[in-house]
């Protein structure tokens, strides 16, 4: 494995959020951004099943920690996962880098419908400790996503990460001048007020 770097930078939370929105109007799922140390950079969540197991159900914790975990493997091998979360949902997770070595965070995206058997989703309600009506009310309110949308939207979120990375190594240039600007600067006023004492 070649040698990873990773990074805490401040993140660009608007321009994060205007990608994120993008996908969630093409997805209506969820839409993570977590930083290196799994601090959530930004979240949107435009799905009521996942709003229900995430803000309802006794064991909300359940998503946010599979989520991180998998963003971790993502944001430690500098690579693309994909697997199914304990709600039964697919989730793929991408590393956010700054250049080739440089992983700055992940960014973990619901590419699936909720599942659609009953018998699941009461598996799953149980898990969660919530009332399984809630939880099957839940489904029958998020539109069904045909598969050809869903495989574009996995490609999207591929897409979108590397527009975040390339932004992100942008802003963080463009910080890292000014603060070498600033500093030269500064160094440029000590002297000059060495020379006239």
């Amino acid at each position: 494995m070649e040698n990873v770097k990773r990074l805490k930078i401040d993140f660009d939370i608007e321009f994060i959020s205007n990608i994120q929105l993008f996908l969630m109007n093409l997805l209506n799922t969820h839409d993570i951004v977590y930083d290196i140390d799994g601090n959530i950079v930004n979240e949107i969540n435009a799905s009521a099943y996942c709003k229900s197991l995430r803000f309802t159900s006794e064991r909300k914790e359940l998503c946010h920690c599979y989520s991180w975990e998998l963003s971790k493997s993502a944001i430690y091998y500098k690579k693309v996962f994909e697997d199914n979360c304990p709600g039964g949902l697919t989730i793929q997770t991408i590393p956010i880098c700054l250049d080739e070595n440089t992983v700055i965070g992940a960014h973990c995206v619901t590419i699936s419908n909720p599942p659609r058997s009953k018998f699941t989703v009461y598996d799953i309600a149980t898990q969660y400790k919530i009332d399984a009506h809630i939880l099957w009310d839940a489904v029958k309110k998020s539109p069904l996503i045909p598969k050809p949308i869903l495989k574009i939207a996995a490609e999207q979120g591929v897409l979108s990460t590397e527009l975040m990375s390339k932004v992100m190594a942008r802003v963080y240039m463009l910080q890292q001048s000014e603060e070498a600007i600033a500093k030269k600067f500064h160094s440029i006023e000590e002297i000059v007020k060495n020379k006239k004492k």
